[in-house]
């Protein structure tokens, strides 16, 4: 290889040195995860995928780096080795492969000094446009940089057995097309940026037509901020004048290039159909060698696609080349297309063909055979989109059913009773009962269901009539009815839900969940199994499961663009919320059910009406409470079950609120609500909660509980009383009362946090916490002691925290009354004492939180809870144990200040071994490839102290793992000044990671 001349410069540009200022890029932090995730990425897309817009954008995130934009003639190593020693010039010791240049030095000789260079400041070299590196001259000098840290930036594939070898070690990524796509999510915040406000389907749409093309969805973005394209009305590429058809003119002289005239032809013509075979083309365009030009176009990189045995152009060259057809031409080959898909049975793609060859005849026919089986299959929206391109002269009563049908599993009821007004009369009475069923309104079905029987033709659809029938009674609570129609009803989540099955009900709601994530269907509306899973999570008391299952559904929801769905979700998750015990989360979801509710169907307002109720009821607003149960109830259309449902829960609302007096005529009408409709479980709850508002009906609720233990072991949506204290003393009442059950109830009382079955006595009924983190209080219930009677209760109270056995009660009498007079330090003890009682054991039974006597210690257990006891639980953890690091990332930093030497020496001892457990989960989450957690463990112990040097020392191991020496560089100026406070300098082994680390000298 020649030596690089001396008159390198030549050949060097700052210009290329130096990455490109972008402008209105939006973070993407899924992107920025794919980049860190390998010491060395390529980035491999066509034109207009945003490769180098990415690398630009996150730049700053990536730590130091040097780029270099190449060409062709970089193929040169002598012109490459000198732009490499440009780019690297700006960083510590960069100045090194430029005086080798002016020696003489061969290229491999420089490329190796500019390795040295990023290697010892932990660079990141970026090399865009890297495909002219493709050639034997470079591949010595790209192995020697392939040693650090690179971003290879290419148009088309990079392979060589470098980059292979590194792959396979795991060191490199393959960063391609999709990834570099927008997501829907991504998309949104594009058009947010622009400040263009779009709705879930408008995203959705425009993510449709640019496929997350970066380069199409900016430029869409951009125009619909200057109003040059309205986001509403964004037009089916497929159907004719396409309004985003001209956008991909503007990008179609960089996409298509200098295209070979043969294949630009066959590309143009072949436009017509959405997805392309050898056979295809074969068969219409007459082109034999279409196996050799679809292949030669897949790799020019033209956005010709292979998936198997099929090829497919981007949607917006596809509408632009069209457009470059005669309409004559382009129905011709759209009706020979039809004509062979026909004949090879391929119905949908003879579809579109003959709706764009114009014959809307055909389509018509095409469309009544197979809609119905596609809609089945959940093509909804292909059902949707092939109906409004129909002319209205083609339309039959079939298609009108057909469209009534697609319209009612988007969730557009007023809109499908119209279409199905303009059907045939068998099909409209199975529409509107349909509707109904869907709706769960077992009042609007029963008609239509009699006038379908009526004119029913055959037994096929007597049967199906039979079915709906029979699902009607169960929606209407009747389960008795339902199965005598059809009884393997028996055997279906609803069923199971209604009659009180619930460990059924949630195995056969999981089972339905399985398949609904993702993939082409229809929205299922109150029957998906998410939503349903949500539902009983909640009433089993399972909170995060049941907010789980309802966000899930809400995703769910908007990927079908069911406002039906979406609005059950959210009142689901306000079931969640409530258990959860975050009543404002709970009403906010409420109130964006009942605003998605608006306009889909008046049932949808029951369940947020119905939580409403309840939040109401308990805050003590009671007319409003009553207004949204009355609104409730009034929508049920005929659901028994659910009346009953909303009756509970607002009574549930009012006892929880303490309202007694208003509470028993709903739980009695709840009662035999259910007891009618079958649903032992509601049955059960009603009595149970009847027990709890008067103490009447014993042995029911004894039943109910042994049925449904969770009713008191947990808060569930239903439980007669919201705090565990509560429903203990009601679980001591029933076992003293019913004693053949206390066997049952000992597994709750221990869910409970009693090893035994307590005695009423031995329950106080309200949960005690003690706090000295931070500071001394008291809260009982959810309120907070604001009396103390006298001010060495607190400080009483610490001295007992810290002594978690207790201690001699003259110790503690000295402790506070050190220089005091024996008889006098006896007699202001004694009076602090009772006082220290009245605050922990107001409304319960001396001693049942404090032990007095010679010996003075805290009864700690379920009822009366320490926040230190709790803190050192954690603290003597070993890593990496499950909520350790939740738990000490909480801790408030101290022990509350005190004079008391006890709990002085506590808070040294404490202040002393935050940081030092901090620091263990900290290197524990490293090690586990948890980064973030890594790095906030580390911060929040430098926080307590900035002196700490083993977490210094992880927070420097941390940042420089996600290739941030500069952080890295920060967090050791700030030991080193913390340190220097107090007259210290860092230790040897933390000076010398902090240069291995940055590269720096040490100031």
């Amino acid at each position: 290889m020649a030596d690089v001349p001396t008159d390198w410069r030549e050949h060097a540009s700052a210009r290329r040195a130096r990455p490109p200022q972008v402008r209105g890029a939006v973070a993407r932090p899924r992107l920025l995860t794919l980049l860190r995730s390998a010491r060395v990425v390529t980035v491999v897309a066509p034109a207009g995928y945003g490769k180098t817009t990415t690398l630009a954008a996150h730049l700053s995130d990536l730590g130091r780096a040097a780029w270099l934009t190449l060409d062709a003639d970089d193929a040169d190593p002598q012109v490459l080795a000198a732009g490499l020693a440009v780019a690297v010039s700006s960083l510590p010791g960069g100045t090194g492969p430029e005086a080798l240049l002016d020696a003489g030095a061969p290229p491999r000789r420089v490329t190796a000094r500019v390795a040295d260079v990023l290697d010892a400041a932990g660079a990141l070299l970026v090399l865009d446009e890297a495909q002219h590196l493709a050639g034997p001259l470079t591949s010595e000098l790209l192995k020697e940089l392939l040693g650090g840290r690179v971003a290879l930036l290419s148009r088309t594939p990079l392979d060589s057995p470098d980059l292979t070898r590194l792959e396979a070690g795991g060191d490199l990524r393959r960063i391609t097309a999709p990834d570099l796509a927008f997501t829907p999510a991504e998309l949104a915040d594009l058009l947010a940026a622009q400040g263009v406000k779009a709705e879930g389907a408008e995203v959705r749409l425009a993510h449709a037509v640019t496929e997350g093309w970066p380069i199409a969805a900016r430029f869409l973005a951009q125009a619909a901020a200057q109003g040059r394209v309205s986001l509403t009305s964004l037009a089916d590429l497929d159907g004719g004048e396409a309004q985003l058809g001209t956008l991909f003119a503007y990008l179609a002289q960089e996409v298509l290039g200098p295209l070979d005239p043969v294949l630009r032809f066959l590309l143009t013509r072949s436009s017509v159909f959405e997805e392309l075979t050898p056979e295809l083309l074969a068969a219409v365009l007459e082109e034999q060698q279409a196996q050799a030009l679809l292949d030669a176009l897949t790799r020019g990189g033209t956005f010709l696609t292979r998936t198997g045995d099929t090829y497919r152009a981007h949607p917006l060259l596809r509408a632009h080349l069209r457009g470059l057809l005669a309409p004559g031409e382009a129905r011709e080959i759209a009706a020979r297309g039809a004509a062979y898909f026909e004949g090879t049975g391929r119905p949908r793609r003879a579809l579109a063909a003959h709706l764009q060859a114009g014959n809307a005849a055909r389509a018509a026919e095409l469309l009544a055979s197979y809609g119905g089986g596609w809609l089945a299959q959940g093509r909804v929206t292909l059902v949707s989109r092939s109906l409004a391109r129909l002319p209205a002269s083609a339309w039959t009563p079939a298609l009108h059913a057909l469209s009534g049908d697609a319209l009612r599993l988007a969730s557009r009821y007023e809109e499908a009773l119209a279409a199905y007004a303009q059907a045939a009369a068998l099909a409209r009475a199975l529409g509107e009962a349909q509707v109904a069923l869907d709706t769960v309104q077992p009042a609007l079905a029963w008609g239509p269901l009699d006038q379908a029987e009526a004119l029913t033709p055959d037994e096929t659809t007597r049967a199906q009539v039979r079915r709906m029938r029979a699902e009607n009674h169960l929606n209407a609570g009747d389960l008795r009815s339902a199965l005598a129609l059809a009884p393997n009803l028996a055997g279906g989540a609803r069923y199971a839900l209604r009659s009180g099955q619930l460990g059924q009900a949630l195995a056969l709601a999981r089972q339905a969940a399985r398949g609904e994530a993702g993939g082409a269907r229809a929205a299922q509306n109150h029957r998906e199994g998410l939503l349903l899973a949500s539902f009983l999570h909640a009433t089993l008391g399972e909170p995060e499961e049941a907010a789980r299952c309802a966000r899930e559904g809400l995703a769910e929801g908007e990927r079908l663009e069911s406002r039906f769905v979406q609005s059950l979700a959210q009142a689901r998750l306000g079931h969640a919320q409530v258990i959860a015990e975050r009543p404002d989360a709970a009403r906010a979801a409420y109130l964006e059910a009942l605003t998605l509710a608006q306009g889909v169907v008046p049932r949808l307002q029951v369940e947020p009406r119905m939580g409403l109720a309840y939040l109401e009821a308990r805050a003590g607003n009671l007319s409003l409470a009553a207004e949204h149960e009355a609104q409730a109830l009034a929508h049920t259309g005929g659901d028994q079950y659910v009346a009953g449902l909303t009756r509970l829960t607002a009574a549930l609302g009012r006892l929880h609120g303490g309202e007694r007096r208003e509470v028993l005529p709903g739980l009695e009408v709840a009662q035999a609500i259910f007891t009618t409709c079958g649903d032992a479980f509601g049955t059960g709850a009603a009595a149970l909660a009847r027990y709890a508002a008067n103490g009447e009906g014993t042995s029911e609720a004894a039943g109910a509980v042994a049925r449904f233990p969770f009713l008191l072991a947990r808060r569930s949506l239903l439980s007669p009383a919201p705090d565990r204290a509560a429903r203990a003393a009601l679980l001591a009442q029933l076992g003293a009362a019913v004693p053949d059950v206390r066997a049952a109830l000992l597994p709750i009382a221990r869910a409970l946090g009693y090893p035994q079955l307590p005695s009423p006595e031995e329950v106080p009924g309200v949960d005690v916490r003690v706090q000295v983190l931070g500071r001394v209080a008291v809260t009982r219930g959810r309120q907070a002691v604001r009396e103390w009677g006298r001010a060495r209760a607190r400080d009483l109270l610490a001295l007992l925290a810290v002594s978690p056995g207790g201690l001699p009660r003259e110790a503690a009498q000295e402790a506070l009354f050190p220089d005091a007079d024996p008889q006098v330090g006896e007699r202001n003890f004694r009076v602090t004492l009772h006082a220290l009682g009245q605050v922990l054991e107001e409304g319960v039974a001396s001693g049942t939180f404090l032990e007095r006597g010679d010996w003075l210690r805290l009864r700690s257990g379920p009822d009366l809870t320490v926040d230190l006891a709790e803190a050192w639980t954690h603290l003597h953890a070993a890593p990496g144990t499950p909520g350790r690091a939740a738990g000490l990332l909480a801790l408030p930093g101290d022990v509350a200040d005190s004079d008391l030497a006890a709990v002085q020496a506590e808070a040294e001892r404490y202040a002393r071994h935050l940081p030092e457990a901090l620091t263990a989960e900290a290197e524990y989450a490293l090690r586990a490839a948890g980064l973030d957690l890594a790095a906030r463990l580390a911060e929040r112990a430098l926080q307590l102290d900035p002196a700490f040097e083993p977490a210094a020392r992880l927070l420097m191991r941390a940042h420089h793992t996600r290739a941030n020496p500069a952080a890295a560089a920060r967090t050791y100026a700030a030991l080193r000044a913390a340190l220097a406070d107090l007259g210290l300098t860092p230790l040897p082994e933390t000076d010398a990671l902090h240069r291995l680390l940055t590269g720096q000298e040490l100031g």
